[in-house]
C-alpha cells in the first residue's frame, strides 16, 4: 500500500463513519498509535503534520510560529504550542481548513503589528468553491496573511506582500 493510497484509506473510513466534526486526533488515533492495522515492511503510519499538510490547500501553518488559545485562567488566555489533533479534519465536498486567526492584545512583533493566535473554535472546514466562487481563507481577522513575512499583517501598505518578482 503506497502512502497516497493509505491516505485515501483513511479519508474514506472518515468520511463513512458519518460524524459532522471530527478532529484530525479523532480520525487518525488508531492508525498513528499504531493499531491492529500497521504499515507493512518499508512503509510507515502517516504522522498529523502529514495529514494537516494535505489539507491546507490555500492556508499556511508554522508549527514553530503559529500558537494557539490552549486555557483562559481566570480571563486571562494562555497561548502555546498548537495540538494538531485539536484541528477539523477537512475531507470530502468541504477539504480545506482554515484558522481564522484572530490578533492578541497583549503581544506585538518589533514593528508593532500584533501577533495572531488559533481558537480551535474558529478553525473551520471549507469547500474548493462556494457560490461559484473559488475558496479563499481569511486566515488574519483583522489583517491578512503576509506570505514573505509567513505572519499575519493588520497593514498590509507597509510591506509587500502581494508583490511579485
Amino acid at each position: 500500500m503506497t502512502r497516497k493510497s493509505l491516505l485515501l484509506a483513511i479519508f474514506s473510513s472518515a468520511i463513512a463513519s458519518g460524524s459532522s466534526v471530527q478532529l484530525i486526533g479523532d480520525v487518525l488515533s488508531e492508525q498513528l498509535r499504531g493499531s491492529s492495522s500497521q504499515p507493512q515492511q518499508n512503509q510507515r503510519a502517516l504522522n498529523n503534520m502529514e495529514i494537516l499538510n494535505a489539507m491546507l490547500g490555500k492556508e499556511h501553518f508554522d508549527f514553530e510560529r503559529d500558537e494557539c488559545l490552549i486555557d483562559n485562567v481566570d480571563g486571562t488566555p494562555v497561548y502555546g504550542r498548537c495540538d494538531i489533533r485539536q484541528f477539523p479534519y477537512c475531507n470530502g465536498n468541504r477539504p480545506n481548513i482554515c484558522f481564522n486567526r484572530i490578533n492578541r492584545q497583549d503581544a506585538f512583533w518589533e514593528d508593532k503589528h500584533p501577533k495572531y493566535y488559533i481558537d480551535y473554535n474558529r478553525v473551520h472546514c471549507y469547500p474548493d468553491r462556494f457560490h461559484n466562487v473559488d475558496f479563499t481563507c481569511s486566515s488574519c481577522s483583522p489583517g491578512r496573511w503576509c506570505m514573505p513575512e509567513g505572519r499575519c499583517i493588520l497593514d498590509e501598505n507597509m510591506y509587500h506582500c502581494w508583490e511579485t518578482e
